[in-house]
């Protein structure tokens, strides 16, 4: 069941939804505003979740490569991810986060944690954002 709250009766009212999913999206101008899905992980050899949304796992599948895989599948394969990494915990040692080779999904992404380098590498502390609509 869909439930929709509209904060006006035109076109570019603020609109709250929430279906079956469990994934609230609320809407302005019927742009998604808020994070479709985010985790907080440590990337070293076994991925830990920290804490999360919509994000029923992620695996490690090479060094630095993770696949965040939803809990509720995205609308489509067109969403943003961003993030930030720490390589070395309690340093300014950051890493980027990046999408990898045009993989996204409705039900997964893929990312890459990468340092000024251009190395990919893991990261004890990988925070990750994901925004479509």
């Amino acid at each position: 069941m869909t439930c929709t709250i509209n904060a006006s009766t035109s076109s570019s009212a603020l609109v709250s939804t929430a279906d079956g999913s469990g994934v609230l999206k609320v809407q302005s101008n019927g742009v998604t505003t808020n994070a479709l899905a985010w985790v907080n992980f440590n990337g070293v050899t076994t991925v830990t979740i920290k804490s999360s949304y919509n994000i029923s796992s992620v695996t490690r599948s090479s060094t630095g490569t993770y696949v965040l895989n939803f809990s509720n599948a995205m609308s489509d394969a067109n969403y943003a991810v961003i993030g930030t990494g720490e390589i070395t915990l309690g340093t300014t040692s950051l890493s980027i986060i990046v999408g990898k080779n045009n993989t996204n999904t409705t039900s997964a992404a893929t990312i890459q944690s990468i340092n000024t380098g251009s190395t990919v590498l893991d990261c004890p502390f990988v925070s990750v954002a994901v925004f479509g609509n």
